[in-house]
């Protein structure tokens, strides 16, 4: 960093940068916290899911994000600005997989 500051930053999965190396400098130029995403061609078939291999099936998956939408929906205060994965308009949550959609994402994803 210029005029020797040194800067700690901790990560449960720093992502890329264990692979390049390219850590430090402005954020949106180094590859801490990145991961290569796949394509979804295929997905039922290529199981166990997630970059750390921690959803052992699509229902996994499935689960892990309704409980993630719910969590986030929960931690949100009233009135407060809604976290950008909730919502498309910044001011409804729109976004999360509601419970009578779970089959019919679970079909379309096992379809691929």
């Amino acid at each position: 960093m210029p005029g020797g500051i040194t800067t700690r930053r901790t990560s449960s999965d720093p992502g890329r940068a264990l692979l390049t190396g390219v850590v430090g400098g402005p954020a949106p130029f180094d590859d801490w916290n990145k991961l290569d995403v796949p394509q979804l061609r295929g997905i039922g078939k290529t199981a166990p899911y997630f970059h750390n291999n921690s959803a052992a099936t699509l229902d996994d998956v499935i689960d892990h994000y309704m409980a993630f939408f719910t969590q986030l929906r929960v931690q949100t205060p009233p009135g407060g600005p809604l976290p950008a994965p909730t919502t498309t308009d910044g001011v409804h949550f729109d976004r999360a997989p509601l419970p009578e959609e779970r089959q019919a994402l679970l079909s379309y994803l096992r379809k691929l």
